[in-house]
Parts: structure tokens; C-alpha cells; sequence
């Protein structure tokens, strides 16, 4: 199904309320980073560790795009804090897998940062079963591109 010409403003609002939202988690995660005594870059790490599970340093840092001495630096921080620790990986003993302590980072930033949240879901209790489904594919495709259209 096309959209058309007719959709434009449609997009441009959606679009603007985007920017708008991700002006407010990027603000929400300096608060919460700086609550937590933490980079913000700490925080990405712990984002894709609940996203993923355990992961060696060479992923973190292909995931963030960080140096490998930055992920190290980043690790070592969030060790210090209580919120990962680094495992041997039984496969290759060279290798280091980082776990995360979820428990801990949850309940840490419920504690020092959950006044600071940039939104709420539950909004969605009163969408339709056919609203969440097509919120649902527009957040997975969202997730999910690689390059912006024009």
C-alpha cells in the first residue's frame, strides 16, 4: 500500500514527535547516568547486556562502536559499580564474558533515577488489539532500519 502525497503531513508530524521523544530519552539517559555516577555510554552498554545477555568486550564494542581500550574503560566502571562482572569463557579461555547483574541495575535505577523516565507505556492499556499490532510493526520497523529515506 502506497502512502502518497496525501500522507506528507502525516509523516512530518510523526516525524517531529520522534525528534521530540528522542530528545527526551537522551536527556533522560544523562540524568540517569549522571544519578548513577555513570558515562552514558555505560548506560548503552547495560541497555544491550539486558537486550542480550552476556557478551564478550569485542561485541560491546562492535555494537557501540567504542574502542576496545574504551569498552575496557567502560567495563572496569560499571565492575566497580556492582553491575557487571567478567566471566572466563569456557570455550576460550583468552576470552572474557561480561555479565550483567540486571537485578542490581534495575533496582538501582528505579532507586536513583525512576522520577526521570521519558515515558510511560501505559498509555497502550487503551489501544485496540489492531492499534497495538500496527504500533507494534512501526516500532520493529523503526528498530529495525539501517538508513534514513527521504
Amino acid at each position: 500500500m502506497s502512502t502518497g502525497a496525501h500522507a506528507a503531513p502525516a509523516i512530518s508530524d510523526i516525524a517531529a514527535d520522534l525528534k521530540t521523544f528522542a530528545a527526551r530519552v537522551i536527556l533522560h539517559g544523562l540524568r540517569a547516568s549522571d544519578a548513577l555516577a555513570l558515562a552514558p555510554t555505560d548506560l548503552v552498554c547495560m541497555c544491550l547486556l539486558q537486550l542480550n545477555g552476556s557478551a564478550t568486550p569485542g561485541w560491546l564494542a562492535e555494537m557501540t562502536g567504542l574502542t576496545t581500550g574504551a569498552v575496557t574503560g567502560m567495563i572496569d566502571r560499571l565492575e566497580r559499580a556492582g553491575y557487571v562482572n567478567r566471566q572466563p569463557d569456557p570455550d576460550d579461555r583468552r576470552r572474557v564474558i561480561v555479565q550483567p547483574d540486571l537485578q542490581r541495575w534495575d533496582r538501582d535505577l528505579q532507586r536513583q533515577a525512576a522520577d526521570r523516565a521519558p515515558a510511560s507505556l501505559h498509555f497502550l492499556r487503551d489501544y485496540s488489539p489492531a492499534q497495538l499490532r500496527a504500533t507494534r510493526r512501526f516500532v520493529a520497523d523503526l528498530a529495525n532500519a539501517t538508513t534514513t529515506q527521504p
